[in-house]
């Protein structure tokens, strides 16, 4: 299946994420969740990396988190 890489669309939708994770930080939702030191999670469908970065601080060099993701150009970005 063919996904419109790098298109206009795409590019303003990981925009508006990072102006919302600017002004609401993902760490509580992760914290909410039970994202913890140590863990291992995965990020299905990671888009920009909206939590894989604030994740990956969270469970530090002790743990992991993975992210997929259908665009190569989501994978880039992260």
């Amino acid at each position: 299946m063919a996904h419109d890489e790098g298109t206009l669309g795409w590019r303003l939708m990981a925009l508006s994420y990072k102006v919302r994770d600017a002004l609401r930080p993902r760490g509580p939702y992760l914290e909410e969740a039970g994202v913890s030191e140590g863990m291992s999670a995965l990020d299905f469908g990671c888009g920009p990396g909206s939590y894989v970065v604030p994740a990956a601080q969270m469970v530090t060099e002790n743990g992991r988190i993975y992210a997929l993701d259908i665009r190569q150009t989501a994978l880039t970005m992260v």
